[in-house]
């Protein structure tokens, strides 16, 4: 990708920032102090705002009543989505405990403690003790390869639910040859090969109508109804 055009979309993010705001930006800065502190094996990158802002747009177009969000962090993802739909509820899984208590004080902090619940375990795990059908599944716990829990998450998908999935400038990266960072250092050498292996499953899946959003990075897949 051309300087010029990083740059670009850099002015275009702040000036939306400015229009739009942040109404968890202090969720999001605790969150970049934690990984500081706790180091980035911890896993907590959350996706920003902008990519936030358009998978809560999905949830209150969708009217999501019930939704789960895997890899929520300390719960940043989970506060856009509860606050997207009146009354909705959020089920937030992650695998480090640290963040399971900390995302517990955020949410309290914001009001939203009686509808966003945490479930601290490996995704993958805590997926096959849980009962459907969901509205919408956020999932910022997979990067790069598909993850082993896809097809259950399709289980648990309500027919029309939608799966939402940040961290998709992964596939412009490797697509493009130009990776914004060394990707192999979180997935492996042949990251690249497993983010675009993914991206045909997901387009070919039988079970979703899929589209992609580059800028923000956010693929959205709607589960098709039954025929």
């Amino acid at each position: 990708m051309h300087t010029s055009d990083l740059d670009s979309r850099r002015m275009i993010q702040d000036f939306l920032s400015n229009v739009y705001g942040d109404p968890f930006d202090d969720v999001l800065r605790r969150a970049e102090a934690h990984r500081e502190s706790h180091g980035t094996a911890c896993g907590l990158f959350p996706a920003g705002p902008h990519v936030m802002r358009l998978a809560a747009t999905v949830a209150r177009a969708c009217r999501a009543r019930r939704m789960l969000d895997l890899g929520t962090g300390i719960g940043y993802s989970a506060l856009w989505l509860a606050s997207a739909v009146d009354g909705a509820t959020v089920e937030a899984i992650d695998r480090f405990a640290e963040h399971v208590t900390i995302g517990k004080e955020v949410v309290e902090a914001a009001g939203l403690s009686g509808r966003i619940s945490f479930i601290h375990g490996e995704v993958a795990d805590v997926l096959n003790d849980l009962h459907g059908p969901y509205d919408l599944i956020h999932d910022d716990a997979w990067f790069a390869w598909e993850p082993p829990y896809l097809e259950r998450v399709v289980q648990l998908l309500s027919p029309g639910g939608v799966l939402t999935i940040p961290n998709w400038f992964l596939l412009e990266d490797a697509i493009v040859g130009e990776p914004r960072k060394d990707w192999a250092e979180f997935a492996g050498p042949k990251w690249a090969e497993g983010v675009i292996a993914y991206a045909r499953r997901l387009g070919t899946h039988p079970h979703f109508y899929v589209t992609w959003s580059i800028e923000p990075p956010l693929a959205v897949a709607v589960k098709r109804e039954p025929s």
